[in-house]
C-alpha cells in the first residue's frame, strides 16, 4: 500500500502542503506574528527602558544637582549627533549617543529588560548598538565599529546588542566616553550641555510637575564671550529662562497609554478554517479518484487484502508534511523580517492552525476508513451473489 501511495498520491500531497504552506504562512501566520512583534516594539521602548522623560538640552550642573530634587531619581545625559560610523568594512549613517555616565544605563533604552545579546568577554572600547542596526550592516557581537569622535577616529567593539531604539528614526546605537572625550565635545559646541538626558522618576507626579513648569535646558545657555556685550546676553538670557519647553519634553508614561493592543486573531482562526476546509476537500476528491476505486474494489479487497495503511499513510505523511512546510516558511520568513521579532510575538495562539491539520487529517482519515466499509461492504455482497 506504501508503494502504491507513492506512487498516485505524493505528487498531490507535495503540491497540496506547498500551496497551503506558503498561503497559511505567509498571508496569515506570518501577518499574525508581525503584528505581534509591531506592537511590542511600538511598546517596549516605553514600558521596558526604566525612562519616564526624555528632557532636551541639560546643563552639566543640572545633571549633577537634579537628582534626589523635585521626585527625579537618576539622570542619564548624552551627547547626540547624527555621523557616519564605519563596520564591516562599508559606512553608514545613524543617531549617535555618547555619554559619560554609564552608571546610570539600566535607566535607558539599553537596559537588561530589552537586552537581546551580550559578550560573555569584556572589551576595552565597548559599544551598545540595537537591532536594526545589526539587521542592515550584518553586524553582530565582537565586530569592530569605528567612529569619529573630536577629530579622533576611534575603534569600537560590539558589546551588547538590544531591542530597537524607536524614538529615533533608524535607531541609535550608544558609545561610553571618556572625560577627555566630553571635553573634546564641549570645546566643539557652541551650547554648555549636553544634547538631552532621560529621566527616571522617583515619584512621577512630582517631576512631571517640575519639568513641565520650572525646567529650563541650561545647556543652551551661551557664554557670555559670545557676545559683544552684558546687555545682548540678558536678551539671551531670559528668553531661555522665560520660554516653555512643555512641548519638548517627551512623556514615556503618556506616550505607553497611547498606544493600544492591535494584535488580531482572527487571521488565526481564518487560517485555521482554511487549513481545514482544504485538507478535508483535498482527500474527498482523491478518494472520489476512480482509480482508488477500482484498484482496491477490484485488485486488494476482493482479494483479502488490508487497504487502510494507505490511507494511515496518507494521515501520516499530510500531517507531517504540512506541518513542516508550514512551520518552515514561518520560520524563513521571520528570520528575514525588517524588524525584530521577539519570542512573545510567537505565541501558543499559533498552535490553533497546527491543532487544524490534526484535526482536518483525523477527520479525513475517518471519512476514508468509512468509505472502505463501504467498499468492502459492497464487494462482500457481490461475493455472496455470485455463489
Amino acid at each position: 500500500m506504501t508503494g502504491y501511495w507513492i506512487r498516485h498520491r505524493l505528487i498531490f500531497t507535495l503540491i497540496l502542503s506547498g500551496a497551503m504552506a506558503a498561503i497559511i504562512g505567509l498571508l496569515f501566520v506570518f501577518p499574525y506574528v508581525s503584528q505581534k512583534a509591531n506592537d511590542y516594539n511600538s511598546q517596549s521602548i516605553y514600558k521596558n527602558s526604566n525612562v519616564d522623560f526624555i528632557v532636551p538640552e541639560p546643563s552639566v550642573e543640572q545633571v549633577a544637582e537634579l537628582p534626589g530634587t523635585n521626585g527625579i531619581d537618576t539622570v542619564f545625559p548624552f551627547y547626540m549627533t547624527k555621523m557616519a560610523v564605519d563596520i564591516n568594512g562599508s559606512s553608514r549613517t545613524t543617531t549617535v549617543l555618547l555619554s559619560d555616565q554609564f552608571q546610570n544605563i539600566e535607566n535607558t533604552m539599553y537596559s537588561a529588560n530589552r537586552l537581546i545579546d551580550a559578550s560573555k568577554s569584556e572589551f576595552e572600547n565597548p559599544i551598545c548598538v540595537d537591532w536594526q542596526f545589526c539587521n542592515e550592516t550584518s553586524a553582530k557581537i565582537g565586530d569592530t565599529v569605528s567612529i569619529t569622535i573630536g577629530g579622533n577616529k576611534i575603534d569600537y567593539k560590539i558589546s551588547a546588542i538590544y531591542e530597537t531604539n524607536t524614538v529615533y528614526d533608524g535607531g541609535a546605537i550608544l558609545v561610553e566616553i571618556t572625560d577627555e572625550q566630553k571635553n573634546s565635545i564641549m570645546q566643539n559646541s557652541k551650547n554648555s550641555g549636553y544634547s538631552g538626558a532621560y529621566i527616571s522618576a522617583s515619584d512621577y507626579n512630582a517631576c512631571r510637575n517640575y519639568l513641565i513648569t520650572d525646567y529650563r535646558p541650561l545647556g543652551r545657555l551661551k557664554d557670555i564671550s559670545q557676545f559683544e556685550d552684558e546687555a545682548q546676553y540678558m536678551v539671551h538670557y531670559d528668553a531661555i529662562m522665560s520660554s516653555s519647553y512643555a512641548n519638548e519634553i517627551t512623556d514615556f508614561r503618556i506616550r505607553e497609554n497611547e498606544l493600544g493592543k492591535k494584535g488580531n486573531d482572527i487571521m488565526l482562526w481564518l487560517s485555521s478554517a482554511l487549513m481545514l476546509v482544504a485538507v478535508i476537500a483535498f482527500n474527498i476528491l482523491m478518494s472520489k479518484r476512480g482509480c482508488e476505486r477500482v484498484y482496491f474494489t477490484k485488485h486488494c479487497i476482493p482479494k483479502g487484502q488490508n487497504v487502510k495503511p494507505y490511507y494511515s499513510t496518507s494521515f501520516v505523511m499530510e500531517t507531517i508534511l504540512l506541518i513542516v512546510a508550514t512551520g518552515g516558511i514561518v520560520i524563513y520568513r521571520i528570520s528575514s523580517a525588517s524588524e525584530y521579532i521577539p519570542k512573545s510575538a510567537i505565541d501558543i495562539k499559533i498552535m490553533v492552525v497546527l491543532a487544524a491539520i490534526v484535526i482536518a487529517e483525523i477527520v479525513a482519515l475517518i471519512m476514508n476508513n468509512a468509505m472502505l466499509s463501504g467498499i468492502t461492504k459492497k464487494v462482500k455482497k457481490e461475493n455472496a451473489s455470485k455463489k
